[in-house]
């Protein structure tokens, strides 16, 4: 049984997620998925910094 998923941000794992669904009945697809918060500040961060080289 799969309580959660963390991933990053990949558009893959858009993917990855609906076939869990289609595997996995009691799965709660994108309920159940949690994207790592350090990839979302790093990209956070990256975007801030850009204009400043």
């Amino acid at each position: 049984k799969i309580l959660g998923v963390t991933t990053d941000n990949a558009t893959s794992n858009n993917t990855t997620i609906d076939v869990l669904v289609q595997k996995l009945p009691g799965f709660g697809g994108k309920f159940s998925w949690t994207r790592c918060f350090d990839h979302i500040v790093n990209l956070c961060a990256k975007s801030v910094l850009r204009p400043f080289n």
